[in-house]
C-alpha cells in the first residue's frame, strides 16, 4: 500500500524531471535556438495558471474532474494505519517519463514538452487537494488496499499527538 499524496507527488516529480531533462537536451543539441527567454517565461506562466485552475477544479465535487467525492467515498481500512509496503517512486517510472521527453528534446519539438508539464501540474494539484482533504478530515488516504481494485482509495485515521506534559510530568494548567 502507498499513501495517495505520496504517489501523486512522486509521479509529478518524476514527470517534471523528465520534462526538465528533455528541455536541457533540446538546448544542448540545438544550441539554445529552440528555447528563448520569452518562451520559458510563457511556459512558467502557463504552468502556474494551469496549476491554479486545475487545483480549483480538482477540489470540487464535480462528477468526472473533482477529487473530493472520491475521497469521501473511500472505505475505512480494517486495521490500524499500515506502513507503506511498496516504494511509490521507482526507477521504472522515471525512465518511462524520461525517455520520451529526451526524444522530443533531441528532435527539437520543445512545444510538445508542454503536455507532460500540464500532466505534472495535474498530479501536483491532485496531491495538494488530497493533502488538504487529509488535513481537514483527519484521515490518511491509501492506494492498493484492495488487490482487485488497486486504485480504490481507503483511509485510516491520523493518530492524535500525545498530550503535552510539563517537566514534573504533570498535565499543563
Amino acid at each position: 500500500m502507498v499513501r495517495y499524496v505520496h504517489s501523486e507527488l512522486t509521479a509529478a516529480l518524476a514527470l517534471l524531471a523528465g520534462t526538465g531533462m528533455g528541455a536541457a537536451v533540446a538546448v544542448g543539441v540545438h544550441d539554445g535556438s529552440v528555447l528563448r527567454a520569452g518562451s520559458v517565461g510563457r511556459a512558467a506562466v502557463f504552468a502556474v495558471v494551469f496549476f491554479t485552475l486545475v487545483t480549483l477544479v480538482r477540489g470540487t465535487r464535480l462528477k468526472w474532474v473533482g477529487e473530493v467525492a472520491d475521497f469521501e467515498a473511500a472505505v475505512p481500512l480494517p486495521g490500524p494505519a499500515p506502513a507503506p509496503t511498496q516504494r511509490p517512486f521507482g526507477l521504472g517510472r522515471l525512465l518511462l517519463f524520461l525517455l520520451p521527453n529526451l526524444v522530443v528534446g533531441v528532435l527539437g519539438f520543445t512545444w510538445v514538452l508542454l503536455v507532460p508539464l500540464a500532466m505534472a501540474m495535474d498530479w501536483l494539484a491532485k496531491a495538494a487537494v488530497g493533502a488538504r482533504w487529509e488535513r481537514a478530515n483527519g484521515r490518511l488516504l491509501w492506494l492498493g488496499q484492495d488487490k482487485e481494485e488497486p486504485m480504490r482509495l481507503s483511509y485510516s485515521p491520523v493518530s492524535p499527538p500525545p498530550p503535552t506534559r510539563t517537566a514534573t510530568d504533570a498535565p499543563p494548567a
